[in-house]
């Protein structure tokens, strides 16, 4: 079992093993109420259904089942949720645990902050992704359909809770999905080996993901600076998923979009071969697909949407080299002309 604490606004503990045995020693005193909802998808709730329910046997367990898939992350869902805690009578004192990746925690996260001003949320995130990125920070959000994650919160858990043991019934796709969160951690800081990732994900490249994260949030808990480089690849990643109709993971688009990252990078620091090539090589590992079939006016359009945007430019992640990212604000025509070229280079997005 491993371990580490994260300094935000409210301090919480990541607890990170093979098991579910300590989730009520490490979760459960936080839950002071009488009242928990477990949030969880059709996937998760079909492999382990009531996982949870042996270590909140002294609680009122009301438990939702989403389904599964980025087009639940919505107003629909999310005010389902609202109206299911006012119907059962949950109040300040009770919790919200997200059981589940990404959508489940982005979703529930959003719930637990608004609900009453703010309920008690527990994280117990399932898939790769959500263990090493996105149950940890305080992001939650819902999409709109002019976009993803225009709609959310900074709110962070009380606990997280990582048991390795889900990764093993994860499909091919959620590996490579949550493997293009570790491939941008392995471009933005050299204590994470992507070659690590040819191994497996285990509790110690998790937590050195996590490691990286946690400072970032402690500097910058709002993404008022620093906290943006997390978004490497994720302006035209997004930009990817809506095109895509989120049918195509959004790690797998992270990845097309730190491909064009490197790409930009180099014109824009008129970076050497073998750094490009250092970079091309991470990205590439795992044979993700980095093409996309997009042109660069339809991936334009909409990073015009995108929370990134400040007004005529972009606050854009580039990298000078291996750990060693940058905030860059560039315009939106600027970035059109890279959008361009890379296709021009590349004959297709």
């Amino acid at each position: 079992m491993l371990s580490l604490t994260v300094n935000a606004s409210s301090k919480y503990d990541i607890t990170v093993t093979d098991t579910l045995i300590a989730f009520r020693e490490k979760c459960v005193p936080y839950m002071r109420g009488r009242n928990v909802a477990v949030v969880t998808d059709s996937n998760v709730n079909a492999l382990y259904g009531d996982a949870l329910s042996e270590y909140l046997s002294d609680k009122n367990v009301l438990k939702m089942v989403i389904p599964a898939g980025e087009d639940s992350k919505n107003g629909e869902n999310y005010f389902k949720i609202l109206n299911a805690l006012a119907e059962n009578g949950f109040d300040r004192e009770d919790s919200i645990v997200a059981f589940g990746g990404g959508v489940v925690g982005d979703l529930a996260g959003f719930a637990a902050s608004t609900y009453m001003r703010g309920v008690t949320l527990i994280a117990v995130p399932t898939t790769i992704l959500s263990m090493v990125d996105s149950s940890v920070g305080g992001k939650t959000a819902i999409d709109l359909p002019a976009g993803k994650n225009l709609c959310g919160t900074f709110y962070q858990p009380k606990a997280v809770y990582i048991n390795t043991a889900f990764i093993d019934t994860l499909p091919r796709r959620e590996f490579m999905c949550g493997a293009g969160e570790i491939l941008k951690y392995a471009l933005l800081s050299d204590t994470v080996k992507a070659e690590d990732l040819k191994a497996g994900v285990n509790e110690k490249l998790i937590v050195k993901c996590l490691e990286i994260k946690r400072d970032i949030v402690e500097k910058d808990e709002k993404e008022r600076g620093e906290r943006a480089l997390l978004n490497l690849g994720h302006t035209v990643g997004h930009a990817l998923e809506k095109l895509y109709g989120y049918k195509v993971s959004h790690g797998e688009c992270v990845v097309k979009g730190l491909a064009f990252s490197v790409f930009a990078s180099e014109k824009l620091y008129g970076l050497d071969k073998k750094t490009v090539s250092d970079m091309e090589r991470t990205v590439n590992l795992l044979g993700h697909d980095v093409s996309a079939g997009f042109s660069a006016e339809e991936i334009a359009k909409l990073i015009v949407s995108d929370k990134k945007r400040y007004g005529e430019n972009v606050n854009f992640i580039a990298l000078k080299g291996v750990g060693e990212p940058r905030v860059e604000k560039i315009s939106l025509s600027a970035l059109y002309e890279l959008l361009d070229d890379y296709e021009r280079k590349n004959n297709t997005l």
